[in-house]
């Protein structure tokens, strides 16, 4: 299953595909909103699963943030306002445009708060291990939001399947 997600992004290899018109900042975006929307699925936190509400917490707000940067920067977008723009894109593209909008400028508020900078951090190191290790699947925002026990019902299918 997740060999087909890495092969659809990255193909073969595991590197991007640079060519001299090639779009990092967008690869960036679909890269990060579809992992994204696949730690959330699994985590029975989709749009109508049991642990959506979960994903207003601090860390997995944090999660969401870390993981997005981490992958923009990879992709070589430094300035920060393109990088924030770009979040904001990936945001939107999980959540919807005003609530994806709301909260990234939600997320700039709280980026002191230790909870959200232990989510941060944690989305940060999932996406970079993800990146050197092939066999790994980030599992960080899954496992906390389903760290009450299994689901309440079985996760629906993911939007790559």
């Amino acid at each position: 299953m997740y060999m087909g997600l890495l092969t659809r992004l990255f193909g073969a290899n595991r590197d991007p595909i640079r060519a001299p018109n090639f779009d990092l900042g967008g690869r960036a975006i679909e890269i990060s909103a579809t992992m994204l929307c696949e730690v959330i699925d699994r985590g029975s936190a989709g749009p109508d699963g049991p642990n959506r509400e979960r994903l207003t917490t601090l860390f997995a707000r944090g999660y969401l943030f870390g993981f997005s940067e981490f992958c923009i920067q990879r992709f070589g977008v430094f300035d920060e306002i393109e990088s924030l723009a770009h979040i904001t894109v990936v945001h939107t593209k999980v959540f919807g445009g005003q609530t994806g909008w709301l909260l990234v400028q939600d997320a700039l508020r709280v980026q002191g708060h230790a909870e959200f900078g232990r989510g941060q951090a944690a989305g940060a190191d999932d996406f970079l291990r993800w990146l050197s290790e092939r066999s790994y699947t980030p599992r960080s925002l899954t496992d906390y939001l389903l760290e009450k026990g299994e689901p309440l019902c079985k996760p629906a299918r993911t939007r790559l399947q």
